[in-house]
Order: structure tokens, then sequence, then C-alpha cells
């Protein structure tokens, strides 16, 4: 009976966390709310931009047939102010499209509207677009419970399209650490060598620049003791630091621009990419280069970038030579024997210069 009560209890306790307001919006409505900032559409915890015109067309289409839409959760932050919990996609599209950033292209059924905007509509459908309530808004008020919210917004994404493990810590760990990785990311250097400059591009949007910044940090603390998987290793990192103070923040910062800014000085843009080959970026390759750095004095590093031509050299010829290193840097990177080998054998190398 006791336990009966308990489960009891605790079902309360969640009925009561969450305080719940629902309403019947038009997207002018929705769209005004965007552009006066009063719903910030890009809240820290959410995933990055993934429709393109084509997805973004094909919603305003089913308000035109009148097709249901699934409701967009809001977050109330402050009083009339509200964060996307889920919807960011779909608020995106009604604001591109009502202010003029959308053309419609490639419907299905309104194939007469093909290249239009919102202003080139007749007005029977630009009314009835502002003023008849299509939208279905839930809003999770101030007063609810904060993890909870982010619970829904994690339960809510699992029948959409999936997240992905770094957009799943975005907002399992979200907090200074995690919007360190973000500003990191978008480093002008580093973002072009990885290429998440393109905002359009998969690198981007998936958060893999994002991913990159934290392996620095994982990669850097676990390597003599690698679990074996990246993931989870990362998951534990973040995990372990997400609440970091003021003061351990500002020495991730450092950390990672020490390293960074050794590694373009020595290798400017061929950072990361194995020398001879494709530009691709190789997860190996920004382990030895970043790691490996940041393992270094300060003395030690102007050396390294004093003798980057010979380091170069030796780099080239120890992949030709050492059939272990090659392999240590481009087969298997996270297996815990070649992550040690890798980052100890480079770290010898660098010393010995």
């Amino acid at each position: 009976m006791n336990n009966i009560n308990k489960i009891e209890s605790k079902f309360k306790d969640y009925q009561d966390s969450l305080v719940l307001q629902q309403s019947d919006l038009s997207l002018k409505s929705v769209s005004d709310m965007v552009e006066s900032e009063a719903i910030d559409i890009s809240p820290k915890y959410q995933r990055r931009e993934r429709w393109d015109a084509k997805k973004e067309s094909d919603l305003i289409e089913s308000f035109l047939l009148n097709i249901p839409v699934p409701p967009i959760y809001l977050a109330e932050d402050e009083y009339g102010t509200y964060s996307v919990i889920d919807g960011k996609q779909r608020l995106t599209a009604i604001t591109n499209f009502l202010t003029g950033k959308l053309k419609l292209q490639k419907l299905e059924r309104f194939k007469a509207l093909e290249g239009f905007t919102f202003e080139m509509l007749p007005p029977a459908l630009k009314n009835a677009l502002t003023i008849r309530p299509y939208l279905r808004v839930v809003t999770l008020l101030k007063q609810s419970d904060g993890e909870l919210k982010h619970e829904v917004f994690l339960r809510l994404n699992k029948a959409g399209v999936a997240l992905n493990s770094q957009e799943i810590r975005n907002v399992a760990f979200r907090g200074k650490f995690n919007d360190l990785l973000f500003d990191l990311s978008l480093k002008e250097t580093f973002s072009q060598i990885l290429k998440s400059d393109d905002k359009k591009g998969k690198v981007y949007r998936e958060m893999t620049d994002v991913q990159f910044v934290l392996r620095f940090f994982t990669v850097k603390e676990t390597w003599q003791r690698f679990p074996g998987n990246m993931d989870l290793a990362m998951d534990a990192f973040m995990s372990k630091n997400y609440k970091s103070d003021d003061v351990k923040i500002a020495q991730f910062k450092s950390d990672f621009e020490r390293a960074f800014d050794a590694c373009l000085a020595i290798w400017g843009e061929d950072c990361f990419i194995k020398p001879n080959a494709s530009r691709k970026i190789l997860q190996g390759f920004y382990d030895i280069q970043m790691v490996c750095i940041s393992l270094l004095n300060d003395a030690e590093i102007q050396h390294v970038i004093n003798l980057r031509d010979q380091l170069k050299i030796a780099l080239e010829q120890e992949l030709v030579n050492n059939d272990e290193f090659m392999k240590s840097v481009s087969q298997f990177t996270s297996n815990p024997k070649s992550m040690a080998y890798r980052i100890q054998h480079f770290l010898n190398m660098l010393k010995g210069l």
C-alpha cells in the first residue's frame, strides 16, 4: 500500500509540474511574435535549421489545403517572451513566407501558386492566412518545472526527425559549457576548415562542428584510459562538466584557442587532413594535432612552430614508414589502444624535434 501511495504521489507531482496554456493562432500572429522576438526560434538547446524551401512550401500548402498541422510547443521564459520547444522549422517557414523571404515552389496541389510570395497571393488567400486560426500553440508557462520542459523537448522530437548524439547532448546538458562549445565552433577559421561556415551544409546543420570542439576536450582528458566508445565518452565528459563555473569555462576556452591557434600556425588551412591526400577532415589527425599540441608548454609550442616545415616532413615519413601509426590515425580511431598509441607517439615526435 505504501508503494501505491508513492506512485500516486509521484503521478500528482508530474501533473502539477507542467502548467499548460493552449491557444489557436493565425499564421500572422505567430509570425509577428517571431519578428518582434517575443518568440525565440533559436534557443541554445534547439537543433539547427534543416528545412529547405521545398519543405517550407509544403507546409504553407498544407495550410491552404486546410490540412491539420501538429501543434507548436513553446516555453515561457519570462512573462510575454517564449522559446521554442518543438516547431522551430514550422515557425521559421511561416515567418519566411509571411515576410516575403519564401517563394512557393514544387507544390503538389496549388501549382498555379508556383513562385508566389505572400504579397502575390489572391486577397482571399492572404486574408485566410492572416486571420484564420490555423495553428494550435501549447505553451508551458513559466511556473512549470524547468527540467521537465526539456524532457518534453526530447520526447516530442522522438516522434519527428530523430536527434543525433550531439543534438541530444545539446538539450540534455544545456548550460555555459554547452554555450562555449557553440561559441568556439563559430571561430571564423575553425568553421572555414570544417566547412561549417556553410549554414546550409550538413556539418553545420547536424552540429558536427560543435561535436569536434567537444571531441578535443574529451580526448585530451581521456586518451590514456579511453573507454572505446566516443559517443559515451563525450556524454560522460558533458555530464561531468556542463555545470562548470566561470573560472573553469574560461580555462576550457583558453585551452582550445591555444591549441587551435598553434595548429593554425603550423599547418594553416591544411589542419586535420592527411598530407598529400583529399581535403577531408579526419578525426585521427584532428586528435593528434589539437590534443598533442595542447599537452605542450608554451616554449615547446613555439619550438614546434619554428620547426613546422621539419615537422611536416617527419609526419609524412612516419605515415609511410610506420604502419601502426598510420592505422591509428585512420582506422578504428575510437579503439582504446589506437587512441593511446597515436597521442603518445605523436607527442613524442613533437617533443623530439
